[in-house]
């Protein structure tokens, strides 16, 4: 009886190191998501970081539009939110930090796709797999009607979002957020 207590007690013991590391890594991948500004999208993204835990469980797989969602190890969405879950970075200067780098973001990439939202508001997927939704409060309106790929874009970070510019199109921007 004696070593019955002491089995489950080790099984016990046990059973928790062996999640830790799926724990860190389900939670690493939702941090990850902390960037998607969109609720439902941050929702999907963050029920596809908990696949790790799901397949240790033999819970069924979560659809691969969620898991797809999640950043891979390194890389993350980028939002002013993302800034409450993630390490401060450094400091890129006064000015950078107050207007944005001058450096693009994505240089001359082309656009794999684009769409039209009723509000005529865009949402871009670059060549590269980076996707860009224009803001709402964006009072410029694209009227692209060639194939995607026929359009180069630029990139360039504007304090906690970006801006779009398209090579065809000098003098106009369009104010995006990444997805």
């Amino acid at each position: 009886m004696r070593y019955r207590f002491l089995l489950i007690g080790l099984v016990l013991l046990t059973q928790g190191a062996v999640a830790e590391p799926t724990r860190d890594e389900v939670m690493s991948g939702a941090v990850r998501c902390a960037g998607i500004a969109d609720n439902r999208v941050w929702l999907d993204c963050f029920y596809g970081s908990a696949q790790p835990m799901r397949a240790i469980l033999g819970l069924a797989t979560a659809p691969p539009a969620q898991t797809k969602l999640v950043p891979p190890p390194g890389a993350a969405y980028s939002s002013a939110e993302t800034s409450r879950y993630a390490p401060p970075q450094k400091s890129r200067g006064f000015i950078a930090d107050v207007f944005g780098s001058s450096k693009p973001f994505a240089s001359n990439v082309p656009m794999e796709s684009y769409k039209f939202a009723r509000n005529g508001a865009f949402t871009v997927v670059l060549k590269n797999g980076q996707t860009y939704r224009q803001e709402e409060s964006d009072l410029v309106f694209a009227r692209w009607n060639r194939p995607a790929g026929t359009y180069l874009v630029t990139i360039v970070s504007a304090s906690a979002n970006f801006v779009l510019k398209v090579k065809d199109e000098p003098g106009i921007t369009y104010h995006v957020r990444r997805m």
